[in-house]
């Protein structure tokens, strides 16, 4: 008896763990001439509520903690921010034109002229229900310069679901490769 109850809190154990490190399908895009050296401080660009205040928060905390771990500043002020952070959620299918690119904390590392001679290679991506998208927009060049999203999220309802979201965004956010220049040379 007590070796079946052990074998099921095992296989209990297993599968919590499992769930826990559980990510999202990502895909993203960037800009390849974005000039990534010149970002190190952002802003969230305000956007109409499409989350409750809760989950809102939840969100821009998120993204801030990792931002931080990378190097990045936070500010309010929006006029001094190098990024504006933009995230959103739309719940139906969408036709997505997306591009196959180099990962980016490979081409990162490329030299500018290798940097110039990359080129877009556009390719469909049938978006199902339940799309979230966090992107970042070049304060001064109003360019989009990198956008990151995970689809097909409408039956996990993950914004019922802290741990869920959390997961969502940083799944997203791993793929953004770059670190400021100055924590580089540290």
């Amino acid at each position: 008896m007590v070796l079946k109850y052990l074998t099921l809190l095992t296989f209990f154990l297993l599968v919590s763990g499992c769930y826990l490190g559980r990510e999202y399908p990502v895909e993203y895009d960037y800009n390849f001439i974005a000039n990534f050296e010149q970002y190190e401080t952002f802003c969230f660009v305000n956007t109409p509520h499409q989350f409750d205040s809760r989950t809102d928060q939840l969100i821009k905390k998120t993204i801030i903690n990792h931002m931080e771990l990378l190097g990045y500043t936070f500010t309010p002020d929006r006029i001094n921010a190098n990024l504006l952070v933009n995230y959103f959620y739309y719940n139906g299918k969408l036709k997505y034109h997306g591009y196959s690119q180099p990962d980016m904390k490979k081409f990162i590392k490329n030299s500018e002229e290798e940097k110039r001679n990359e080129k877009y290679h556009k390719r469909k991506l049938p978006i199902n229900r339940g799309t979230f998208v966090i992107n970042f927009t070049d304060n001064r060049e109003h360019l989009m310069v990198w956008q990151g999203y995970t689809t097909d999220l409408y039956r996990d309802r993950i914004f019922q679901d802290p741990r869920k979201t959390r997961i969502a965004i940083i799944s997203i956010l791993k793929n953004y490769g770059y670190i400021p220049l100055e924590l580089q040379n540290n």
